[in-house]
């Protein structure tokens, strides 16, 4: 395996070090740096996501990606064109790294640089001090859990922050258990190098919000960046995209609006094959499936099911919302076990309490008539994933009758968003210039007769993303 090879000759490399330069003497080069740089700080400037960029001249699975390899002028292009952090390979053998690029770069950048290479003793801690480094890559698949937490305090002894990498759901809990502040989810197996673009979803609801995730791997477009925005990511570490990229300033750009300013867009009450496919191949994020009986849009568990089955080639770019009103949770969280609900939408009086019951991310629906409703939308922001704004009705939603945009507007400084409530394509470039949501839900407003219309998901798709 490819990470077993690395690690082996990765230890011989360090025995040879150690007999070159004591541990006394690279303690003592460490304690010399100037005070690292903060790099959690960073992650959580601006209430952004940001991207690392990385400085890597090859790897093992595509070998030699930079032929014309200039370290520290790709770390300023990174640095002029929106990066937040610099991540720099040191791996000689298997990335052809080097720690002088990353005393260099840090000498030419302001910003925060990552040492990434393969660390399990505290020798290569204080050595990454010592080049210079403000934060280390610890992988967990390669420590075990004293490793990693002896790791963890030597770094924090020194000032620096540790991006602590992850696999699986074992890593993840490790990772946490061990108080590590800034996860990554490696959609990328380091034993096979196989991608798996849905990890980083599966594994979300296990990371406590206090902590910083950064996503690693696979993020190539402004689309792979829209996506893992709905995973609340505080950073992209991007590498290959970049180094190989003919416009470097383009495409970090583009991958900063991809995951910043794009309109998430969610098609509620589809109960029809070809419907769903129509949003998918429009560009739909989010699929809502009603499980609420008086509605026309009702669909059973055993229905939506079969939906959620004929879209499984999407699953990697669209997630399946489930909508109840006053269910009891343990029906709720079975239905959504059974179907294979990414989310689930609250549409009732539940309270912030019966929402952390819920077992997937909750989108709440919160009705909002006048200002002094605003106090609501606190109590649901500490307990769900997101809060949709919609018209207050005798009803349960798919009324059709606008929101008050103004009102959306003043909930929508505060937190992120869905505007819901009389949208359709006419006007949802208009809402969505008042109201700045961060997405945007539709269901009646692309219907024709109460039936799903296919040129009008099109449009109204079409129209967000023309506004993006």
């Amino acid at each position: 395996m490819i990470l077993e090879q690395i690690v082996a000759r990765s230890r011989v490399d360090l025995e040879q070090r150690k007999q070159e330069v004591p541990l006394e003497e690279v303690q003592a080069r460490a304690a010399a740096q100037p005070a690292p740089r903060d790099a959690l700080a960073a992650l959580r400037a601006r209430n952004a996501i940001h991207v690392i960029a990385e400085v890597k001249r090859a790897s093992p699975s595509k070998g030699l990606l930079a032929p014309n390899f200039d370290p520290v002028a790709l770390a300023k292009t990174y640095a002029a064109s929106g990066a937040s952090l610099i991540s720099v390979l040191t791996e000689p053998h298997f990335f052809q790294g080097s720690p002088a690029y990353l005393t260099a770069i840090k000498q030419a950048v302001a910003l925060p640089v990552l040492c990434k290479d393969f660390l399990f003793d505290e020798y290569q801690v204080y050595e990454a001090r010592s080049w210079g480094a403000d934060l280390i890559l610890l992988i967990c698949a390669m420590l075990d859990d004293a490793q990693l937490r002896h790791l963890l305090h030597v770094a924090h002894s020194l000032g620096m922050r540790c991006l602590v990498e992850t696999h699986n759901e074992e890593e993840v809990r490790r990772a946490v258990a061990a108080g590590a502040m800034i996860i990554g989810v490696n959609s990328r197996d380091l034993r096979t190098f196989e991608m798996h673009p849905g990890l980083i979803r599966d594994l979300r609801s296990l990371i406590p919000a206090d902590r910083a995730l950064v996503a690693e791997s696979g993020i190539h477009s402004d689309a792979d960046a829209h996506r893992l925005a709905r995973y609340d990511i505080a950073a992209m570490l991007v590498g290959e995209s970049l180094v190989t990229s003919n416009d470097i300033p383009t495409q970090l750009d583009q991958l900063l609006r991809g995951a910043n300013e794009s309109i998430q867009v969610k098609i509620c009450g589809l109960s029809e094959e070809r419907h769903m496919q129509t949003a998918i191949e429009a560009g739909a994020d989010l699929l809502g499936l009603v499980f609420y009986k008086p509605s026309h849009r009702y669909a059973t568990p055993e229905r939506a099911r079969e939906l959620v089955k004929t879209i499984s080639a999407a699953r990697g770019k669209v997630e399946i919302v489930g909508l109840f009103v006053n269910e009891e949770a343990e029906f709720i969280n079975e239905t959504a076990e059974r179907v294979g609900l990414d989310i689930v939408q609250l549409h009732g009086h539940e309270t912030p309490e019966f929402c952390q019951r819920i077992r997937r991310p909750v989108l709440k629906a919160v009705h909002m008539g006048e200002a002094s409703d605003l106090h609501k939308l606190q109590a649901y922001r500490e307990a769900t994933w997101r809060v949709l704004l919609d018209t207050p009705t005798p009803g349960w939603g798919g009324s059709g009758e606008a929101h008050d945009w103004e009102l959306a507007r003043q909930a929508a400084r505060e937190q992120r968003i869905f505007l819901a409530g009389g949208l359709n394509f006419a006007n949802v470039r208009e809402a969505i210039v008042q109201v700045r949501p961060w997405g945007v839900d539709v269901s009646s407003g692309v219907e024709t007769e109460k039936v799903k219309d296919e040129a009008k998901i099109r449009q109204f798709i079409k129209q967000v993303r023309a506004f993006a």
